[in-house]
């Protein structure tokens, strides 16, 4: 027992003179000040543009005469699960947004809401998009759910169209 108690008394003095040691002899480093950066808060806040720039068809119409890009009116109907597919997983997507949005004057129009524009664009699945030149011709009719690809291809196959026939009306 005496044994045991040197020892612990031993471990105990070899404490006591170690805590007293300093750990880091050496001065601190001082690093150099950096700016912070803004907190999120101070951050001016910026609304993403709205994919459907026009609430009806007559605002995308003189949109479109000014800018001289065809119309993408986007017709749905509520309770409509393709519809709502579409804008999920289609209109989303980063490739087929910036399409839309830098190509065409854009007006969404519901079944209910702007029932005489869907009466004269005769649709009759939904979703609907319909793509119209500046000149108020119809270019194409894209019917149902339509893939990201697929609805790609149609979009640009219609803006070459609009380009074709804006140089037609030029030449005349």
């Amino acid at each position: 027992m005496r044994e045991i108690l040197g020892r612990m008394t031993q471990w105990g003095a070899a404490i006591v003179v170690l805590s007293q040691v300093p750990i880091l002899a050496a001065e601190p480093v001082v690093l150099p000040s950096v700016a912070k950066p803004p907190l999120v808060s101070d951050l001016p806040v910026v609304q993403p543009r709205p994919l459907f720039q026009h609430t009806t068809y007559p605002a995308a119409w003189r949109a479109a005469q000014k800018s001289n890009r065809p119309i993408l009116v986007y017709v749905s109907m509520p309770n409509c699960h393709f519809c709502e597919k579409m804008k999920s997983q289609v209109f989303r997507l980063p490739r087929v947004r910036n399409l839309v949005s830098s190509s065409f004057e854009t007006v969404s129009a519901g079944r209910y809401t702007h029932a005489k524009l869907v009466e004269k664009l005769r649709v009759k699945w939904y979703p609907t998009t319909v793509l119209v030149g500046p000149n108020n011709k119809i270019l194409d009719v894209i019917e149902g759910y339509a893939d990201a690809n697929q609805f790609q291809q149609r979009l640009q196959t219609g803006l070459a169209s609009a380009s074709s026939t804006s140089k037609e009306t030029q030449t005349r």
